[in-house]
């Protein structure tokens, strides 16, 4: 069972589904998008989506419950699918990419369609030679 820390409500530039990923918009302040690979800095997993005027809480700290996009063994570190679900970084797919963020680890394993806990912790890979 999660047991999420700081939770901060944003407003979110688009609807953004429960238990996903979501990044840091540049947009604007305060503001977040729907998370879709592994290229910006990773704000946070939403909790129950967003509501009729595009705000959305989201977990910030700790450990949050995200949908997995696929098959994730305890200790993946953890990216974004391209609809915000949780996938494993594997790091061969991104070979000569300069930034790669990455949300945090799966505390748990799971397939694809799994509510799964991850443990937050934004990093920056940089610089992968090809």
């Amino acid at each position: 069972m999660a047991q999420p820390g700081f939770i901060r409500n944003f407003v979110a530039v688009a609807t953004i589904a429960a238990n996903r990923l979501v990044a840091v918009s540049a947009l604007e302040d305060f503001q977040v998008i729907g998370a879709t690979d592994a290229s910006a800095v990773f704000a946070g997993v939403t909790e129950q989506g967003t509501d009729n005027h595009l705000r959305v809480d989201v977990v910030m700290t700790q450990s949050a419950p995200v949908e997995f996009g696929g098959d994730i063994a305890a200790g993946d570190l953890i990216v974004a699918d391209a609809d915000g679900k949780a996938i494993a970084f594997v790091l061969a797919d991104y070979s000569g990419e300069t930034q790669i963020h990455v949300a945090g680890w799966a505390m748990e394993e799971g397939d694809a369609g799994t509510i799964g806990d991850i443990f937050l912790a934004p990093q920056l890979i940089a610089t992968i030679p090809a």
